[in-house]
């Protein structure tokens, strides 16, 4: 008898790439021109891959993680991370989320949000690119946002995850736009930019604005001199410390403001520096955003005839559409390996309340209609089963 893992394990073991001419694909790259930078911008895009190797199952509509700084390096990474814990090899911690990555043509005048003639870092004709932070953001909010959700299966929930200076602008757009995402991860931001500009403002803004169902995680590396730790490096003054103290500051203006109704989270990283703290933090941040997502089925007591729970599926999907603020129904492939696998114990009234929701859930799939009519013939019915055979073809 096969089991459930084995169902899922090979419903799902193929999403996370796709394989064409002897070459492993991820994504696909893109473009469109925009009229507010007076560029073309190309981007990187991976669309989860829903369907079992023989294509039986509908297609879906995923969350998007929009990446700053996105090239081919940053992007494969992300994406890998969802695709191994958001489907693939049976694990569902994070939903399957599209990946947008953005590449930079200008990085300095896209991620900063004020301009500046000198700067940490930077040479002067980086700094006088400066500061184009809000036109880049109205070309993803009126531009990119509105290119993607009209060619590619989009969900209603959106991810925003920068670095640096990328991290700066995550913050930059969670304090002046916050209902442009719904979670922002911002990685070592640059909060020392421009005399701590931003950092000031957030101070003001945290006391006075609500950021209810918005959800930040601050990671931070260790950019402190020799010597030094969490608490010493606060009472420093030297140049070498500003950008960790820059973000210890923010972390502390975010813990102090409880009224706000960001869900918060930070983390320090002492063993990881500026440059290698992006991977790590990337995978324990989803990990944090998404701690409601992942389903534990008890297994060995869910094929018993006298398990009497099986609306805790359903229910848990319910709770996961509260927290992502849409509807999200359990997937296609996961009721169908349940009610196959109740089918083989002839557990037969259990195993049409998972067919039904399925084709409640997935009208427009086939393979809902054909699990139907198998259902229905081993139950000796043949009327409905060619009924709902012919349905699915």
């Amino acid at each position: 008898m096969k089991s459930i893992i084995f169902y899922i394990l090979m419903l799902v073991s193929a999403d996370a790439y796709t394989q064409t001419d002897n070459n492993i694909v991820i994504g696909i790259e893109d473009s469109v021109y925009s009229n507010i930078l007076k560029e073309n911008r190309r981007f990187w895009i991976h669309v989860p891959d829903s369907t079992s190797p023989d294509g039986v199952f509908a297609r879906q509509h995923y969350p998007v993680v929009y990446l700053l700084d996105g090239d081919p390096m940053n992007f494969s990474v992300v994406t890998s991370i969802l695709q191994q814990l958001g489907g693939g090899s049976g694990n569902t911690a994070f939903p399957q989320m599209i990946v947008v990555g953005i590449p930079n043509t200008q990085r300095t005048r896209d991620l900063t949000p004020t301009h500046v003639k000198s700067a940490l870092m930077l040479d002067s004709f980086s700094a006088g690119q400066s500061g184009g932070g809000e036109p880049f953001i109205s070309f993803i909010q009126k531009e990119l946002i509105p290119h993607v959700d009209s060619i590619y299966p989009t969900a209603p929930y959106r991810m925003l995850i920068g670095h640096s200076l990328g991290g700066l602008l995550a913050i930059h757009v969670l304090i002046n736009h916050p209902h442009l995402f719904n979670s922002y991860i911002a990685i070592d931001p640059s909060m020392w930019w421009d005399d701590q500009k931003l950092l000031k403002q957030a101070r003001v803004v945290l006391k006075n604005n609500k950021f209810e169902s918005r959800t930040l995680f601050l990671a931070m590396a260790n950019t402190m001199p020799k010597g030094m730790d969490t608490a010493t490096v606060q009472k420093d003054t030297t140049i070498t410390s500003l950008h960790i103290r820059s973000i210890l500051q923010l972390g502390r203006f975010f813990n102090a403001n409880k009224q706000d109704e960001l869900n918060f989270t930070w983390r320090y990283y002492p063993e990881y520096d500026h440059g290698s703290v992006s991977l790590i933090a990337v995978y324990d941040a989803l990990h944090s955003i998404f701690n409601f997502y992942n389903l534990s089925l008890p297994f060995n007591e869910l094929f018993k005839p006298t398990f009497n729970s099986d609306n805790l599926i359903t229910e848990h999907y319910r709770k996961i559409s509260k927290e992502m603020g849409y509807n999200i129904f359990p997937p296609e492939q996961l009721i169908s390996a349940v009610a196959h696998q109740l089918m083989d114990l002839k557990q037969f009234s259990r195993v049409f309340n998972f067919l039904k929701m399925n084709i409640e859930n997935y009208p427009a799939s086939y393979n809902a209609y054909n699990s139907m009519g198998d259902f229905y013939y081993a139950e000796g019915d043949r009327q409905k089963a060619l009924e709902n055979y012919s349905k699915a073809l």
